[in-house]
């Protein structure tokens, strides 16, 4: 009887895991983890449904691990050698988007992630959390111009939901940029919808508020787009900031993110 011989082949949730985070090491040269580690680390998250599949469980694999080297935890070197490898990852980022001021841009966001680092409370989220410091910046830098380079929505349709497109260019993305652009934006649109189904009357408030944080609008621009005074409006974006701060779900998507950190 001839017997069947096992295959010495890797499962292939471990062979996508393995080529997925070859990628990312190449493009990224990322060192934090060994290989073998973030293979393994990656694949548990996948098995365990924590990440839907093995790209979105090699960010957060990592993520993870940004977080706790840049923490300080792991000592000096390790958290020199994290915030070295979050400046070239923004930088890359930076660069594609906004080649112009992108030493900028990411100098300003490094200042301002370890400064911020605390409000960082979910660490598989950290490099979500970066991106939007990197934005932060960029509107910072941008904020006489017409529009934010990177809006995360689309204007509010008629039902109050947002189901335009949200990231123009998204093809300049990488594949690890566009996965948390589409979670930031996925969940800024979930409570958007919310909160005007709570709050009906109060789009235009909202739309004050998010034409000046989301798009990078000045009062000016903002006036001529809603047909209010520059006074109106800045009434209308405090009206919606209390309402805002009034709920639980915002404030920590808020703290999370840095969003309306300026008001």
């Amino acid at each position: 009887m001839r017997m069947i011989q096992a295959s010495s082949e890797p499962p292939l949730d471990e062979q996508a895991c393995a080529s997925i985070i070859d990628a990312l090491l190449a493009q990224h040269e990322w060192q934090l983890l060994a290989r073998a580690d973030f293979i393994q680390q990656a694949l548990e998250y996948v098995r365990a449904d924590v990440a839907g599949d093995p790209q979105r469980a090699a960010i957060h694999t990592y993520a993870l691990a940004l977080y706790e080297a840049c923490s300080g935890i792991l000592g000096a070197d390790q958290q020199n050698l994290a915030y070295t490898e979050l400046f070239k990852y923004l930088y890359d980022v930076a660069h594609r988007r906004y080649p112009d001021i992108c030493d900028d841009v990411t100098q300003q966001a490094i200042v301002n992630i370890f400064t911020q680092f605390a409000h960082c409370r979910m660490p598989g989220a950290f490099l979500a959390f970066a991106l939007q410091y990197l934005m932060d910046a960029a509107r910072a830098i941008r904020r006489q111009e017409d529009r934010f380079p990177w809006p995360l929505s689309n204007v509010v349709d008629q039902d109050h939901c947002n189901h335009g497109e949200a990231l123009p260019a998204q093809q300049a993305l990488d594949p690890s940029a566009m996965i948390l652009a589409d979670e930031l934006r996925s969940r800024f649109e979930e409570l958007t919808c919310l909160f005007l189904r709570k709050h009906p009357r109060a789009v235009q408030q909202f739309e004050a508020l998010r034409l000046k944080f989301i798009y990078g609008l000045d009062e000016l621009s903002i006036s001529r787009r809603l047909g209010k005074s520059v006074k109106s409006i800045y009434v209308l974006r405090a009206r919606a900031l209390e309402k805002l701060r009034a709920e639980p779900e915002w404030r920590a998507f808020a703290n999370e993110l840095g969003f309306f950190s300026e008001e």
